[in-house]
């Protein structure tokens, strides 16, 4: 029997944001510049591709079809919110579709839909008046949901990264990004992360341990008597300019020391699996109780599982789940309901070096890559070689 993952497939190419790059921001990479998008749409349309769906490309593996002519999908991680104000006009008007895959505890608690391209092009409103920075609303994802242009996938409840371990590997200081740690602190203003400061919300001091993506590790909890013990000691020595002075570092070292009293543990087996699964289904029943379908297609934020969350996964129904190019046991099975994604080509590597590229033309040949057409590995080798000179 021939494996999914080793036959050509109808390309998945993923995008997070739409926007203009923000390079204060700590994920800045994940940002496709909004004419580069468009520039990358119109250049696969030439190429003869057209939009299609998660559910045509279930249904394909399914038969053990071969893809036939050049459908791609089009996936966006993380519920952006300028995956409703630059994306969603642009693939309405292109003609194309894809999916948004959206974290619930992310969605932002606005109620109106807020000014997209759409608005610029009729002329309500300017574009430099346009705001992008955040999350959707549950307005804008029932809009692009009903409208057939970005249905909604999910994407996990929290999205974000807990202890895995007692060890401690920095604190929380000022000038280190590590929002997660307010995630967790104030769940109910993650929406607002990206246009807020919110390292505030965690005392200075604060232990970080060692940690992982939620749905990909074993929480560690730790001794609860350590992290107040720290954010004292810094309080009560200056606040942020405890920081400056010298071995600060070991100093809070041997307070978390002598804070704890050996109650860390790890999380077992059933707590480990309960987390699992009202992760994955608490929010699949949250997202289509506000869409009013069910929502099956499931994304691991990062990439990030394990076997016990992978099963999580599938006892809860999905249709289909993203698979990791290195979990190469599942990459190769032929499982129809795994998803083999690419990126959307803004960076190669070539002679061993890493290239940032503007090059709309590579993603269509990474697609023709995927859908195994003659020669187009050379092809897509071949123009990573020009633009790498053009760029050296």
């Amino acid at each position: 029997m021939t494996a999914v993952g080793d036959s050509r497939r109808i390309p998945v190419i993923m995008f997070h944001t739409i926007d203009k790059p923000d390079t204060g921001w700590l994920w800045h990479d994940l940002t496709c510049p909004v004419p580069l998008f468009d520039a990358k749409i119109a250049s696969l349309s030439r190429r003869g591709y057209h939009a299609t769906t998660l559910d045509e490309v279930v249904a394909g593996q399914t038969r053990r079809a071969a893809p036939i002519d050049r459908r791609v999908v089009l996936t966006f991680d993380d519920g952006y919110l300028d995956n409703w104000v630059h994306a969603f006009p642009l693939l309405k008007r292109a003609g194309w579709r894809g999916i948004v895959y959206v974290n619930p505890e992310f969605v932002d608690p606005g109620t109106e839909p807020r000014p997209n391209l759409e608005d610029v092009w009729a002329g309500r409103v300017r574009e430099q008046d346009l705001q992008s920075r955040g999350f959707l609303n549950w307005a804008e994802i029932e809009i692009m949901d009903r409208s057939g242009v970005l249905e909604v996938g999910n994407h996990s409840l929290s999205h974000t990264w807990y202890p895995t371990s007692g060890e401690i590997v920095d604190f929380h200081r000022p000038g280190l990004a590590t929002p997660w740690l307010s995630w967790n602190e104030r769940p109910d203003r993650k929406p607002f992360y990206l246009v807020e400061d919110q390292s505030s919300f965690v005392p200075w001091g604060t232990p970080i341990h060692r940690n992982g993506r939620s749905l990909g590790i074993r929480r560690y909890l730790p001794d609860p008597e350590i992290a107040p013990a720290c954010a004292a000691h810094v309080a009560a020595s200056g606040g942020e300019a405890f920081f400056g002075r010298e071995g600060w570092l070991d100093e809070l070292r041997q307070v978390a020391a002598r804070a704890d009293r050996g109650r860390g543990r790890l999380e077992s087996d059933s707590e480990m699996k309960a987390r699992f699964s009202h992760e994955i289904g608490e929010s699949a029943r949250i997202l289509a109780e506000r869409v009013g379908h069910p929502v099956a297609h499931f994304c691991w934020p990062g990439g990030a599982y394990c076997d016990e969350s992978w099963e999580a996964a599938l006892d809860s129904g999905c249709a289909s789940l993203t698979v990791r190019k290195s979990d190469l046991a599942r990459w190769r099975t032929d499982d129809p309901r795994l998803i083999r994604r690419i990126s959307e080509y803004r960076h190669f590597s070539f002679a061993g070096k890493a290239f940032h590229t503007t090059d709309p033309g590579l993603l269509p040949l990474a697609c023709d890559v995927e859908l195994g057409r003659a020669g187009a590995v050379q092809l897509l080798r071949a123009r990573k070689v020009l633009d790498a000179l053009r760029r050296s």
